[in-house]
């Protein structure tokens, strides 16, 4: 088995990977969000709160890797989308890890658990810490959905560059790029009328579509693991 199969097999994984860490997210139990400000710090502590957290600081790292072992083949025919495609994919993925890692570190592990602490003078300069925490990953959250709206939609231009079954995947992630970039027309340029389809779009699209898209790329990467299984001849 060669060094580029090898890598590829553990592409298609992380591809696998990220379909299943998609599910969880979409569809995996949350607990419930107290109205009391006081009683939500204490969800630093409940694993059903915080355990999203950890699998979306993982997710966009399979994802990012089997995105590099789909480039390895698409930079042959397309290389300037496939570089500026993973590009904007790697500004997703290091943003949502900053996002996740403000979220388990610094809220969870530090302010919440200080501000639980704290007696009645200090309590107020921990929850001004708290609730500007939202600014900061509504903020990041900017950032991601646009890496990850361009980087998807110029990714899946270099897969329709390929044949048959790549150009179903690069139909499909360019899609969901182009949805991406409209959800942060509507969220971040008030563009109103997007309202109603975007809210479509989530609700019922985008996990089932998303989830079917990846697990096709750990299907596609495995069927070009097999064609590098054997050393060129010398």
């Amino acid at each position: 088995m060669t060094a580029k199969s090898q890598y590829l097999i553990i592409s298609a994984m992380c591809a696998i990977f990220s379909a299943l860490t998609t599910t969880i997210l979409m569809y995996g139990p949350s607990a419930a969000i107290p109205e009391a400000f006081e009683a939500t710090q204490a969800l630093h502590s409940n694993t059903l709160h915080t355990y999203k957290n950890w699998i979306l600081f993982f997710h966009p790292q399979f994802a990012f890797i089997a995105a590099l072992g789909a480039a390895a083949i698409l930079y042959n025919k397309a290389p300037a989308y496939t570089a500026i495609g993973i590009l904007y994919l790697a500004v997703w993925a290091l943003t949502e890890m900053t996002q996740q890692a403000y979220l388990i570190d610094a809220l969870n592990q530090i302010w919440r658990p200080a501000y639980l602490a704290a007696d009645a003078a200090d309590k107020a300069q921990w929850r001004t810490i708290i609730e500007g925490l939202v600014g900061i990953t509504d903020t990041l959250y900017f950032v991601l959905i646009y890496g990850f709206g361009l980087g998807s939609l110029v990714f899946g231009l270099a897969f329709l560059k390929q044949g048959g079954f790549a150009q179903a995947i690069g139909a499909l992630t360019s899609l969901i790029g182009f949805m991406s970039l409209a959800a942060f027309t509507y969220y971040y340029a008030g563009v109103a009328p997007l309202g109603s389809i975007i809210n479509g779009w989530y609700g019922w699209i985008y996990g089932p579509l998303q989830i079917g898209v990846r697990l096709a790329l750990g299907i596609w990467l495995w069927r070009q693991a097999t064609l590098y299984k054997r050393p060129d001849p010398l």
